[in-house]
């Protein structure tokens, strides 16, 4: 059976026509069932925002996402002048990465700004920001009046996503430091938003580089970039605040220095590696360096890698990997456990890890089922099924594949769905090996397989503006749930508590806002007015509504000086 668009006599007569068939049946077959999935998922009488915050975004925004890819395939498989335009603009990257990678760093932070709108919206991404501006105003820890504290800190997000201590009103990110210090520099000038954007352009160029290399053709360069930029997995968290981007980037370049004899670059390696380690929490970057360590054990050569990396890796894992939690648990900042009181540093972080594995039941198994549909949904379509698939294979996709593969065992293990987050972001800094595959399979020959690879790059192609709109959408609605605030003045926000709208992460107070604007979770509208009252007898409520109610101070209040 062949799919219309593709001539089954560009290829030549032998045994792959019949296998490129079959992946492009079972391509356009999941691409069907994508929809269907996700709308006959939800559950008959309750509406979107009835769901927790993963299967709203599964249900609706994963429903339209999986709709226009579907569409925009079925446009790629009937017009082929459209997928010579594909292949033209492959050629173009191949012949130009350096220009391609600036392109799309430009476009990557113009969309920033108009699609993610600079906001940070899941607290995995605020409380990154937030330790970023905390160390651009040249401090370690945030401090906050103490009797405050659990107001200006929701109690549900302390010792999860902010480390408190409500003794002296200091809080910080429960996370590791490293992409905070990256923002800082950024962060101190206005132009955070513009980190993951860069570290994406950078992942972008290494992502062609690994497919030449792997494959030893030039042209495999420019259509694994764009198999990257025709996924949605890849673009939209380029513009986010989120930690997986620039993990990922780390992570290509760890290997990338790998790949080079010598120690020289080794050690260099082991430092970025580092970096990606303390990126967010260590987790994403040791289960994509369990196989790459694997791959320098089993040849002599390589293995002389191994002192000079253990060497690059050392210096920051004993001061960030290690002395940053130790650090904190000095200052009396702790993750939150079930634990009784005076557990010892070591045996709370045990516990702590002891809290990511869980024996799958019903709920986990449908949790990762759904995962899994993300990844499909999130990439152009059938690139994940090549990724799997693929029979011939270098030694650099098959540690690239391992990692991908270990870090979804491990997160299969994982007792919590991903809640926000733009495709399965728990695998996103393993995904490369995805867009690298995408691109070697694109010229292993110069039929078939470039007339598959055209249709779909080019289906994400059409259909990633879709997926952009949809995440504004997802931001827009989550930055009108705030009240209004004077732009000059002392202002008092208490922001009403509307778990279904998660506005309890609309309560941020950053370093740079001085005091100026304190934002506040809500209780009732009686018991905010007392409590404004309290903080400054001349409190003046001007504006009160369901998403709260703000209060000007003729000075600031006495509580924040």
């Amino acid at each position: 059976m062949s799919i219309p668009g593709l001539d089954p006599r560009d290829a030549g007569a032998d045994g792959r026509v019949h296998r490129l068939r079959g992946l492009s049946l079972l391509t356009l077959v999941l691409a069907i069932a994508a929809p269907l999935v996700m709308y006959f998922g939800r559950i008959p009488g309750l509406n979107e925002f009835d769901y927790l915050i993963f299967y709203r975004l599964l249900f609706y925004n994963d429903l339209i996402g999986s709709l226009a890819m579907l569409l925009a395939l079925a446009a790629m498989l009937l017009v082929r002048p459209l997928r010579d335009r594909v292949a033209r603009l492959a050629d173009w990257m191949s012949l130009h990465p350096g220009r391609a990678s600036l392109v799309a760093f430009v476009l990557f932070a113009v969309m920033a700004r108009i699609v993610y709108q600079g906001f940070p919206l899941a607290m995995d991404e605020y409380v990154q920001l937030l330790q970023a501006r905390i160390f651009a105003d040249g401090q370690l820890v945030a401090s906050y009046p103490p009797e405050l504290l659990d107001r200006m800190i929701p109690p549900g997000f302390q010792g999860y996503f902010i480390l408190v201590n409500h003794e002296t009103g200091q809080a910080a990110s429960v996370y590791w430091p490293g992409l905070p210090l990256l923002m800082a520099p950024f962060a101190k000038l206005g132009g955070e938003w513009l980190l993951n954007p860069a570290l994406a352009a950078i992942g972008l160029w290494l992502i062609g580089d690994l497919a030449s290399k792997a494959s030893g053709q030039p042209g495999a360069r420019g259509w694994a970039m764009l198999a990257a930029l025709a996924s949605p997995q890849y673009t939209v968290n380029a513009l986010s605040f989120y930690a997986m981007p620039g993990v990922l980037t780390l992570n290509l370049l760890f290997f990338w220095l790998l790949l080079r004899p010598g120690w020289r670059p080794a050690m260099l390696a082991g430092v970025v590696g580092s970096i990606a380690l303390v990126m967010h929490n260590p987790l994403p970057h040791a289960l994509f360096a369990m196989p790459v360590g694997i791959w320098l054990l089993m040849d002599g050569r390589r293995r002389s890698r191994l002192l000079p990396l253990a060497l690059g890796y050392l210096p920051l894992v004993l001061m960030l990997c290690l002395g940053w939690p130790m650090l904190m648990d000095t200052m009396g900042l702790r993750v939150s456990v079930p634990a009784a009181d005076g557990t010892g540093f070591v045996d709370l972080w045990s516990q702590k890890l002891r809290q990511t594995f869980a024996i799958p039941d019903a709920n986990l198994l449908r949790v990762q089922a759904y995962s899994l549909w993300k990844a499909l949904i999130w990439a152009a379509p059938g690139l994940l099924l090549v990724a799997l698939l693929a029979k011939q294979r270098s030694d650099i996709q098959r540690v690239l594949l391992a990692g991908l593969l270990l870090s979804f065992a491990f997160y299969f293990f994982f007792p919590h769905d991903q809640g926000h987050g733009w495709g399965y972001r728990y695998i996103h800094h393993a995904w490369a090996v995805v867009a690298i595959t995408a691109g070697i399979f694109a010229v292993a020959d110069n039929g078939m397989r470039t007339q598959f690879a055209s249709a779909v790059l080019g289906a994400g192609l059409l259909a990633t503006p879709v997926f952009l709109f949809m995440t504004q959408q997802t931001i827009a609605l989550s930055i009108a749930q705030q009240p209004t605030v004077p732009a000059q003045g002392h202002s008092l926000v208490f922001i009403s508590n509307r778990q279904q709208l998660y506005t309890a992460d609309l309560v941020r107070n950053y370093p740079s806002d001085n005091g100026h604007t304190v934002r506040m979770l809500g209780s009732d509208p009686e018991g905010d007015a007392a409590f404004a009252r309290q903080i400054s007898a001349d409190a003046v409520r001007v504006s009160f509504d369901e998403r709260g109610s703000v209060w000007m101070v003729p000075h600031r209040a006495r509580s924040f000086e």
